[in-house]
């Protein structure tokens, strides 16, 4: 009994502190979400004045998790048979509210180029990214993968192109590589 009833003390005592520490008062909690929300506010409004376009595109080494949830590429050099997978942030999305519901689609074309733009391949509409939240996200990612098995090596030049379907307005960036 004596022995069980040391464990319970010993077990309190290690318990106790956290029992007893400072937990933050409702004031506290309302002042950091309002604080919060202010800043989210300012971040929306500066997406929504923003140019269709991207915050960051890049060549990765796999397909991504998430947002900024990807391992960058060394390099832009693949081998034959290797795709081209490409993480993308676009922003100055435009977003459609529809009951508490806000929606957004965007179509992605892409063409593979040489360097002095011949086209060799490309497709429109190619990819389609839709999403609908409960209020527009601050954070958006996308992926493409390419297959580009049998290309010749050399240099090359990737174009994509986002339109957005809810402002009509669409923007377009290159991404040079080469095959080995």
């Amino acid at each position: 009994m004596i022995r069980l009833s040391t464990r319970v003390l010993a077990l309190w005592l290690l318990l106790a502190p956290s029992a007893f520490a400072a937990q933050p008062n409702q004031a506290e909690m309302d002042q950091a979400i309002e604080a919060i929300d202010t800043a989210r506010a300012a971040v929306r409004d500066a997406l929504d004045k923003a140019p269709l376009g991207f915050r960051r595109v890049l060549f990765v080494k796999g397909v991504p998790q998430g947002f900024a949830a990807y391992e960058p590429r060394a390099d832009n050099v693949f081998q034959p048979d290797e795709p081209l997978i490409v993480y993308a942030e676009p922003i100055g999305v435009a977003w459609k509210k529809d009951g508490d519901q806000f929606s957004s689609k965007l179509t992605v074309d892409f063409e593979i180029r040489t360097p002095d733009g011949q086209v060799l391949a490309g497709q429109r509409g190619f990819g389609e990214f839709e999403l609908e939240a409960r209020e527009p996200p601050l954070d958006y990612m996308s992926h493409v993968k390419l297959e580009v098995s049998g290309a010749p090596a050399g240099s090359y030049v990737l174009g994509l192109t986002i339109h957005d379907t809810n402002s009509g307005k669409s923007s377009s960036t290159d991404l040079p590589f080469e095959i080995k």
